[in-house]
């Protein structure tokens, strides 16, 4: 009984939680556009502050027994609840999957190699950036290969794909030459960034007095799962998305279709997250893969529910 009672309470926590997040979002995504002409994501990403753990969701509220709305769990890695959390995943899921079927193929293909310049390059320069902030802002720092400086480095170079997608499908740039390179940019900048994060533990532990060196093939290892994955799945989801795609429309229902087309996409971002990337690249492969076939605008219109209630809360 006591186990059901906490399971309720929980429950009516996050059914509150998505109430404040989505009249915070789409009263400030109104704001955001109709005032500052700006994209509605910049006013959801206000309402997350605002009414997070660290400002007003941090304020204990007498009807919650003096627990404030957005409490954050002891022990918590993150300032948010599990339950929160797994909405916010499958809100991310859902916009870049929608997104690579905004996307379109040919011109993400064509741009490809330029976007891949663009992604190295913000890599090099916006760890360089960040490993020199250590040396600047911490006193006892004085190399580039500091601990301290090396993760600094690291922070630096990570990317919101999700954001940037959002932004580009407010823009209605998703599929212009401009936003396929910086798609294939921030996609790389993931796929780097594991590869660097591992190679920066690996020199850590060398230099850590440990006697540990640097495990070159376990990089390797983790460098060729990392791309493997990523271009292998691409490779094989532009070859059978035809094919699975013929064999959808058999069943003649375009509900259904959309529904097992969304149920794939989980099942590449899940797989991607094995192989060590973000859920959301495998979501983005499948949209792109999908995007050449003559049923992603149908895919794309019936998820247009669930995509403007859940996003927000991803973004919030």
């Amino acid at each position: 009984m006591h186990e059901g009672s906490s399971l309720s309470h929980l429950m009516m926590i996050l059914v509150l939680q998505l109430t404040v997040i989505l009249l915070a979002a789409k009263t400030l995504g109104f704001v955001s556009v109709r005032f500052l002409r700006q994209p509605s994501v910049l006013g959801e990403l206000v309402a997350g502050i605002i009414i997070g753990p660290f400002a007003l969701g941090g304020i204990p509220l007498s009807f919650l027994g003096g627990e404030p709305l957005f409490a954050i769990p002891p022990g918590a890695a993150l300032p948010i609840t599990p339950q929160l959390y797994g909405f916010a995943t499958v809100g991310s899921v859902v916009l870049l999957f929608v997104s690579g079927l905004k996307t379109d193929l040919k011109t993400f293909l064509r741009f490809a190699g330029s976007g891949s310049l663009v992604g190295l390059g913000g890599v090099v320069c916006s760890y360089f950036l960040g490993a020199f902030s250590a040396l600047i802002l911490i006193p006892d720092v004085v190399s580039f290969f500091d601990p301290r400086a090396m993760f600094m480095g690291i922070i630096a170079t990570a990317t919101s794909v999700g954001i940037t997608a959002r932004i580009l499908s407010e823009r209605r740039r998703l599929s212009s030459p401009e936003g396929v390179t910086i798609l294939s940019a921030v996609v790389l900048d993931d796929v780097l960034g594991i590869i660097l994060l591992a190679l920066v533990i690996g020199l850590v532990r060398m230099g850590g007095g440990e006697g540990n060196e640097v495990d070159w093939r376990l990089l390797g290892r983790i460098t060729l799962k990392a791309f493997g994955f990523w271009i292998g799945s691409m490779i094989i989801g532009i070859v059978l998305a035809p094919r699975i795609t013929r064999g959808l429309k058999g069943l003649k229902d375009l509900e259904t279709l959309a529904v097992i087309a969304f149920g794939l996409a989980l099942l590449l971002a899940g797989l991607s997250e094995l192989a060590g990337l973000a859920m959301i690249i495998g979501a983005y492969v499948m949209g792109l893969a999908l995007s050449s076939t003559d049923v992603a605008e149908d895919i794309r219109r019936r998820l247009e529910g669930i995509q403007a209630f859940i996003v927000p809360v991803f973004s919030v």
